[in-house]
């Protein structure tokens, strides 16, 4: 049975291939939310989210995925009982001003849910991140942050997607990005 960042990965690799190369592409990402006014057209860090990420010691995911928020059950930036600790990929647009916005990026295969608190832990998270960035030796300072699931339209049912700043579904991404799995 793969394992399953193995199912995953192949559709937030091709998925982060068009965030790092295609500003159209990011544009379209965040497009919808309450920061594309402010960060359409913008560059994104690649380099910089690598070396930040990868300064110890390189991870056997991909520089750009999962985030783990590293606190015990206490932390404020997760519902209560929730497993949620982790976001599944980050990525840094950056406007010409300097203002840095961390999009984080929950993954959902087609036809899977969002678990207890998951879905609700996301914008604590982010929020935390962003306050907590230079106490964190692998993650980019930012200073903004949005919420993105990707996910089957069956997804879209679900009420605790309230919580993410835009839903992308699947279909959509494979339109725009041809690496993207079918």
């Amino acid at each position: 049975m793969v394992a399953y960042s193995g199912k995953a990965h192949p559709y937030l690799d091709a998925f982060a291939a068009a965030v790092f190369g295609d500003g159209a592409f990011r544009d379209w990402v965040v497009s919808g939310t309450r920061t594309a006014p402010d960060y359409t057209g913008d560059d994104v860090l690649i380099d910089e989210q690598r070396a930040v990420r990868w300064a110890k010691r390189q991870t056997r995911q991909p520089f750009w995925a999962n985030y783990w928020c590293g606190k015990d059950s206490r932390c404020t930036c997760r519902v209560p009982g929730s497993k949620g600790l982790e976001s599944d990929a980050i990525f840094f647009p950056r406007k010409t001003s300097g203002r840095v916005l961390a999009v984080h990026l929950e993954f959902k295969l087609i036809g899977e849910a969002v678990g207890f608190g998951q879905a609700a832990s996301y914008p604590l998270r982010a929020a935390c991140f962003a306050r907590t960035h230079a106490a964190r030796a692998t993650l980019n300072a930012h200073d903004d942050w949005i919420c993105i699931v990707l996910c089957g339209a069956q997804g879209l049912d679900d009420p605790e997607l309230k919580h993410f700043d835009r839903a992308i579904l699947h279909e959509e991404v494979s339109q725009r990005c041809t690496a993207f799995p079918a």
